[in-house]
């Protein structure tokens, strides 16, 4: 798949929940995002630019209390934009979901998309057994070989991460 511009998906991700700033938006990266993505203002400031441009969002007019500070809002087309994208890899051209593109549209993902969120998981289930098949592919070539140890253990250390990983999504997906 195709990298897509994932700030400008973040942004509008975090206007679904209400009108911000910018200094808004950034304190939700530090806070909520920091272990998956960073943004400092001089990202954060000039995507804004381009999603107004492209109007995806829009200037909440500005009152007394707050007429020095710009707040952004999604507009229809913003919201819509959003909406797609989360529902993207879904599509039957689609078969594998890298992690990046799957936690960022998980963490978008409330009770009202099960539908979404049910074929997101079942996409990464599926993306998971090929990326298991290939580390075992490539642990079965390096296995003989005691000069690619440090390679072996790393292989050995993906493989623990990834089937962790199958297991946690396999448990929710039952759940749901």
């Amino acid at each position: 798949m195709a990298r897509s511009n994932t700030l400008q998906y973040m942004i509008l991700g975090l206007l679904t929940r209400q009108p911000m700033t910018g200094y808004d938006i950034k304190q939700i990266f530090d806070k909520e995002k920091a272990e998956f993505w960073t943004a400092p203002f001089s990202q954060i400031y000039p995507e804004l630019n381009r999603l107004l441009n492209k109007e995806l969002i829009s200037l909440v007019e500005p009152t007394e209390a707050n007429s020095r500070r710009k707040i952004y809002q999604l507009t229809k087309l913003g919201t819509d934009t959003f909406m797609d994208w989360l529902k993207l890899p879904l599509s039957p051209e689609i078969t594998q979901l890298n992690n990046d593109d799957f936690i960022l549209r998980l963490h978008f993902l409330g009770k009202k998309h099960l539908d979404i969120l049910k074929a997101l998981l079942k996409m990464r289930e599926q993306t998971l057994k090929l990326e298991l098949a290939q580390l075992e592919l490539e642990l079965s070539e390096v296995v003989y070989h005691p000069e690619q140890f440090g390679r072996e253990l790393i292989i050995q250390k993906e493989l623990s991460n990834k089937k962790s990983d199958l297991k946690l999504w396999r448990s929710e997906l039952k759940n749901l």
